[in-house]
């Protein structure tokens, strides 16, 4: 069986080829070469040219020499125009509403290419009960199945954490974009230092359009010599990140799935998520939940995993067993099932 793989994130990636291409023929379409994986078709770099290239690829490519065609969005597989052979996983669900302006026309596209594919009958697959209810909701799409991410080897730690006697290190994952709502955390990150006078750092890893206004509330809560940015890092380095973490926050609660939270959890480290949507779904019985749009109620969820180290340990234990329930090996063979359903 010999199939058309569009990418997505580094972390999905890499999980669903090393293990997808045990099974099946398997190619990647991308604009750019991926470290450590073979059997990649390399669009040409033209400037001015836009997404042409990847319009002709998908457009003659399919036809030519695939059994399936795999996309990770809606739009390429629209493209594609092989509905037959088509499986597309949608990463969460393209609501222009919930965008920054910089990127509501690519969700209407989006938006747009899911309805028409869902009216004639191509299987949608998405990545948590979440994604699913909230395609339902907003869109009226049925997902044909949910089928969860699986957690590489280089994010799994060997035993829990305890906690270190010296200054704590928040971690926050994610771009800064309005629907991953990182203000919740520097609203927090405020009365965690005004109210329980707590001393710690905080690492925002991420990039996005609201980065200014993220950068002017720092300064406006004097907090600025306590929370940096850094710059992107290396896929691979990724897991020294979290090594150097003592606790990761996530603040999104409309997160479709959360490969910081699932990362983190490989890593030891204790999760603080709101209570609702996809990364409360992924973590489990291992989150420390807070409540949405709560600044207040997460600084005290930081505070009490900060001064209790039994605390600690224990949603550290917890991160590390809820992670191992997340295996790639498995997520290939749920997508080997479908391959073989829609052949």
């Amino acid at each position: 069986m010999k199939v058309l793989f569009t990418p997505h994130v580094e972390h999905y990636t890499i999980g669903m080829v090393q293990h997808l291409s045990q099974y099946v023929n398997l190619w990647i379409l991308s604009a750019s070469r991926l470290e450590n994986l073979s059997r990649q078709i390399l669009l040409p770099n033209i400037k001015k040219a836009g997404g042409i290239p990847r319009f002709l690829a998908l457009k003659t490519l399919p036809k030519l020499l695939f059994d399936i065609i795999h996309t990770n969005n809606s739009l390429d597989g629209f493209w594609s125009n092989v509905y037959d052979r088509l499986i597309i996983t949608e990463h969460g669900w393209p609501d222009p509403s919930l965008q920054h302006e910089s990127a509501k026309k690519y969700y209407i596209r989006e938006s747009r290419a899911l309805l028409r594919l869902h009216e004639i009958g191509v299987p949608i697959i998405t990545i948590s009960n979440f994604t699913a209810s909230m395609l339902k909701k907003r869109f009226g799409v049925k997902c044909y199945k949910v089928v969860y991410h699986g957690l590489l080897d280089c994010f799994k730690a060997k035993n829990p954490r305890t906690f270190k006697k010296e200054i704590p290190t928040i971690l926050w994952v994610s771009r800064l974009v309005p629907i991953k709502e990182p203000e919740v955390l520097i609203d927090a990150l405020k009365i965690l230092k005004e109210k329980y006078t707590t001393n710690f750092k905080a690492i925002i890893r991420g990039d996005g359009p609201l980065k200014s206004s993220i950068e002017c509330r720092i300064k406006k809560f004097g907090l600025t010599d306590k929370l940096s940015f850094i710059e992107k890092v290396p896929f691979y380095d990724l897991p020294k990140l979290y090594e150097s973490a003592t606790l990761l926050v996530h603040t999104s609660s409309y997160e479709p799935f959360g490969f910081c939270v699932l990362e983190a959890m490989g890593m030891a480290l204790p999760v603080i998520v709101p209570k609702c949507g996809g990364a409360y779904e992924v973590a489990g019985d291992a989150a420390i939940g807070f409540n949405p749009h709560d600044p207040l109620d997460l600084a005290e969820k930081i505070y009490a995993c900060l001064i209790t180290p039994s605390y600690y340990y224990k949603f550290s234990a917890k991160s590390l067993e809820r992670s191992k329930t997340f295996k790639w090996s498995e997520t290939a063979k749920a997508y080997l099932m479908i391959y073989k359903k829609f052949l």
